[in-house]
């Protein structure tokens, strides 16, 4: 029973070890920045505490686990006093990026599944720069009500994930009149935001 422990806390004190040696920069704070042009800006920038390791996603084959090496969650902004985005970067851990995208992709791939008319949400694929797109919209945008997108981003070469949550502002303080003028907010920001992951926060200066 004691070598059972002393294994036990052997494995705990290599977890923290490399948690730690993961945090020892901070290689997202880039990305926080990078994303802060094109009319849009954070005002809020929290970054998650060395302690939160993972989180779990929902599946319809349970629940699965996706590590979190670093990351932030940044609202944001752009003219008016009603958040447009909430954003989440995360880090893989080393050698858990395939693991945790595919955690990922399946939540967002059940998500489309089980949704049914009049709420039927449709999954797109795009790649923009080398960085894998997924979005997640409803067929019919008068139907969106607190979150009109959702939008997760992979960016393999760096092991990042970005997930979008494009939010539907207070009427009085909404920035689009229109569905046409929401779409190309969001078309913008994703643009960014994968230039920005492609660049790993160095902008190029490609605005699509």
């Amino acid at each position: 029973m004691a070598k059972f422990f002393l294994l036990f806390f052997s494995l705990l004190a290599s977890a923290a070890a490399s948690a730690a040696a993961e945090r020892a920069d901070d290689p997202l704070r880039p990305l926080t920045e990078c994303v802060n042009r094109d009319g849009f800006q954070f005002r809020q920038r929290d970054r998650l505490p060395a302690s939160a390791t993972g989180r779990m996603v929902r599946t319809r084959q349970g629940e699965l686990s996706v590590s979190t090496a670093d990351g932030y969650r940044l609202m944001m902004f752009r003219n008016s006093s009603a958040a447009l985005v909430n954003l989440k970067l995360e880090r893989s851990f080393r050698g858990r990026f395939a693991d945790d995208r595919l955690a990922i992709t399946t939540q967002v791939q059940d998500i489309a599944a089980a949704s049914k008319p009049p709420n039927e949400i449709v999954l797109e694929r795009s790649t923009q720069q080398g960085v894998e797109i997924l979005g997640l919209n409803f067929k019919v945008f008068g139907l969106a009500a607190g979150v009109l997108g959702h939008y997760t981003l992979f960016d393999e070469r760096s092991g990042t994930t970005a997930t979008a949550y494009l939010l539907n502002q207070r009427e009085e303080v909404r920035e689009f009149a229109s569905e046409a003028e929401y779409f190309a907010l969001r078309t913008r920001f994703v643009a960014l935001l994968a230039d920005c992951l492609a660049t790993g926060g160095q902008s190029s200066g490609q605005q699509q």
